[in-house]
């Protein structure tokens, strides 16, 4: 009995092996199709890839070109973009000729533009008139660039 056990066994294996065989030459079938299929795509031209950003100026193009902004904001926008162009005029200033001895100065020059642009930006969200907004805002102005003279000054003493 011991015997048909390892018989029926043996055979129950080979058959196990035989299937095994088939389904590793099929992988190999498939392997073989994809290498030839990879192969074919490498020799063929590269097609041009737009650049990442393409898609993202489109966008930008859409969000922006339909953007409305009120003038409080208008206004706040240019003023900053003048602090912001007399703050790196000082800090040019004081870095000329590649010079490091008035670091602080120019680390206060930049703090107060950032101080200053929060200041406005906290103004524009205020609820209050255009002509408000517009007095805070040139105080604001106003208060910075003297402070940047005044750190300028430093220079010539």
């Amino acid at each position: 009995m011991r015997k048909k056990k390892l018989i029926a066994q043996n055979l129950e294996l080979f058959d196990q092996i035989e299937s095994l065989r088939a389904a590793v030459a099929e992988k190999d079938k498939k392997i073989g199709e994809l290498e030839s299929r990879i192969n074919a795509l490498k020799s063929q031209p590269k097609a041009e890839v737009a650049p990442r950003d393409v898609p993202l100026k489109r966008l930008e193009e859409k969000v922006t070109g339909n953007t409305v902004y009120g003038r409080d904001i208008e206004y706040a926008s240019e003023v900053i973009g003048k602090l912001v162009i007399e703050s790196a005029s000082g800090s040019n200033r004081l870095t000329s000729g590649g010079s490091t001895e008035h670091r602080e100065l120019v680390n206060l020059l930049l703090g107060k533009t950032e101080v200053a642009k929060a200041e406005i930006l906290s103004v524009v969200s205020e609820n209050i008139s255009f002509e408000e907004k517009k007095e805070k805002i040139d105080a604001a102005a106003a208060e910075a660039l003297d402070y940047f003279n005044s750190i300028l000054a430093q220079l010539n003493t």
